[in-house]
């Protein structure tokens, strides 16, 4: 038979209520052919589970084949939809979330649907405090993980500048927060090649077996161009 049924469109959020041919599964339960399995595998196939309440059919979501034929489903789908009025008011009681297609079921069997609406306004509402909840959280981390940035940036400054060895790293991170500006190549040496660096220019380098030195002119240049740049601010 061919009847009227509420259920979700494709996209998960509109309701839709086409026609849809039903076979009978239990009491006031139906199923209908929602998508066949591409290898011919009868029992991967896909059915809309549908109840009957009143004069109302509507969709309780999709199956196998496999899933409906196990032993007890029958009699757990007829209670399922025996009960699911008083589960839903049960629900909102609780203040669960509702699904939009409870509204339209209530509507469409002529009863009071506010309490379910108004609980899916509640849920929503908790649920973008809890959005913004978690916002102001990573801003707030956001901020203490910048705030220790800065002053492990600080406290290597400060040890650079009374001549401890600071990472290449750590020295790059300096320079680029206070504005003075490396070449890009020298960036590369830094990056590829030293560990730490002074003051004094002093480089701790990685070596490697079979290659020579390389030519650490553009990092002392940088370290004395930085000091004269802190010098004229």
């Amino acid at each position: 038979m061919k009847v009227k049924v509420l259920r979700y469109k494709f996209d998960g959020n509109t309701i839709v209520a086409p026609y849809m041919e039903l076979e009978p599964y239990a009491e006031n339960v139906f199923i209908s052919l929602a998508r066949k399995n591409e290898y011919g595998n009868e029992s991967e196939d896909y059915f809309h589970v549908i109840c009957k309440i009143g004069d109302v059919h509507f969709s309780c979501g999709q199956y196998s084949r496999r899933v409906l034929d196990k032993e007890g489903h029958r009699e757990e789908a007829a209670a399922y939809c025996r009960n699911w009025i008083a589960n839903i008011i049960q629900d909102v009681e609780k203040g669960s979330y509702i699904q939009l297609l409870a509204v339209r079921v209530f509507e469409a069997l002529g009863l009071d649907s506010t309490p379910l609406v108004q609980a899916r306004e509640a849920h929503a509402k908790r649920q973008e405090q809890k959005r913004l909840e978690q916002k102001r959280k990573e801003e707030e981390d956001r901020k203490l993980e910048e705030a220790r940035r800065q002053q492990q940036l600080d406290e290597n400054k400060r040890k650079f500048l009374d001549g401890e060895k600071i990472t290449a790293k750590m020295f790059l991170e300096i320079t680029g927060r206070d504005g003075f500006d490396i070449h890009i190549r020298t960036k590369g040496t830094f990056n590829r090649h030293v560990t730490a660096i002074d003051r004094n220019g002093t480089v701790s380098y990685r070596k490697y077996k079979g290659r020579r030195t390389p030519d650490f002119t553009g990092c002392h240049k940088a370290v004395a161009g930085y000091l004269a740049f802190l010098a004229g601010k």
